[in-house]
């Protein structure tokens, strides 16, 4: 009974696009523009809005704030619908009625459990942009800085801009220690996303034996590190180039500045 179902949903659904001057190419509807581009550009920045079988918009991405982002080579390109998006122009948008499995798939995703492998969805997608790795590069490192001159203007910190490394420190507590040279120390640190979202930290009564000439720990720890005499503390916005870089890890997605605090407990002079 569901396989005559389906096939009567399909028939019901072609006859729809057909009436709403959509074209065919394989299993995938699209409606678009005249205008064809065929770029050696990998990396799109998109808005999706995307409606299920009964016309409800269950995703809308243009009220984030920021675009999605799609890598080509990171996606089926054999698939109709990216060969499609791909040839979509800068500023031009296509629309499309596909089953939600063709449309996840097509993108490495998966389809949502309150969607149906087999439901059609219309999907409309904005092409903002197209991008070199070049290009894609100095989007990244953009965007990263306007999310840290952002939360410097809400955050209100009384602190201190580093010019070199585009770190915004503020102490947090000062000591009249004289300076003392050290390669190792106690310390205690919280690493967290600008969401406030704790990441890494040390755990308990338990310091981190922090190595000045441990390669392995972070550029931000080690510059904030050396601002602190025994007793201080410090907190920071740090970008990625001082942190987990371009690729990032599991925990920090690249070009993703993070929030550092940290306390010097104490020197370790043998």
């Amino acid at each position: 009974m569901r396989f005559y179902s389906i096939i009567l949903t399909s028939v019901l659904f072609i006859i729809s696009c057909n009436k709403d001057d959509f074209q065919q190419s394989g299993d995938v509807f699209y409606k678009r523009g005249n205008s064809v581009c065929i770029e050696a550009k990998n990396h799109w920045l998109l808005d999706i809005k995307a409606q299920n079988a009964d016309d409800s918009i269950y995703l809308d991405t243009r009220a984030l704030g920021r675009k999605i982002e799609i890598h080509r080579l990171n996606t089926d390109t054999s698939a109709t619908f990216i060969q499609l998006l791909g040839s979509t122009c800068k500023g031009d948008s296509i629309q499309f009625k596909l089953r939600a499995e063709h449309f996840y798939n097509a993108l490495n995703g998966s389809v949502p459990t309150y969607l149906n492998d087999s439901d059609f969805v219309t999907t409309t997608l904005w092409m903002r942009d197209k991008l070199n790795d070049i290009e894609h590069i100095a989007y990244k490192k953009a965007f990263e800085r306007n999310q840290m001159d952002q939360f410097i203007k809400k955050q209100r910190w009384n602190g201190t801009f580093d010019s070199s490394s585009l770190i915004y420190y503020e102490k947090l507590k000062v000591v009249n220690n004289q300076p003392v040279k050290y390669n190792k120390a106690k310390i205690k640190y919280v690493l967290k996303k600008i969401n406030g979202q704790v990441v890494y930290y040390t755990k308990g009564d338990e310091p981190f034996i922090y190595d000045s000439s441990d390669q392995g720990v972070i550029s931000g720890i080690r510059f904030l590190a050396n601002k602190l005499s025994k007793g201080e503390s410090i907190r920071a916005i740090v970008p990625s180039d001082f942190a987990f870089g371009a690729l990032g890890n599991q925990s920090i997605p690249g070009y993703t500045p993070i929030i550092i605090e940290l306390e010097l407990l104490d020197y370790i002079l043998r």
